[in-house]
């Protein structure tokens, strides 16, 4: 019975372990993409106001070119978020993991 006792406790601290661990992971992941759909947003509005100054003949403005633009303002925003991007995945890291530990 000791034995059983042992092997249950052990299990338990085993999946807590393993729930901080996911949870600190999801944690990270979740301000990570706040962060990249933040940096998304403030690319989309300093292209409105780039339009603003774009004449109709530039061979650039275009739908295809605006498409192109969006993919890669995708990807950059993606990039710079997993890279640590401007620090807003972190500071959220480290005020959500100091929530959950009090």
């Amino acid at each position: 019975m000791e034995n059983l006792n042992a092997i249950t406790h052990a299990l338990r601290a085993s999946d807590s372990r393993d729930a901080a661990a996911v949870r600190d992971h999801d944690i990270k992941e979740a301000s990570a993409q706040f962060e990249a759909i933040f940096m998304r947003s403030l690319l989309k509005e300093m292209r409105k106001v780039n339009a603003l100054f774009d004449s109709k003949d530039n061979p650039f403005n275009s739908d295809a070119v605006r498409t192109m633009q969006g993919f890669y303002d995708d990807a950059l925003c993606d990039e710079l978020a997993k890279r640590q991007g401007i620090g807003i995945a972190e500071m959220l890291v480290k005020q959500l993991s100091a929530q959950h530990h009090d």
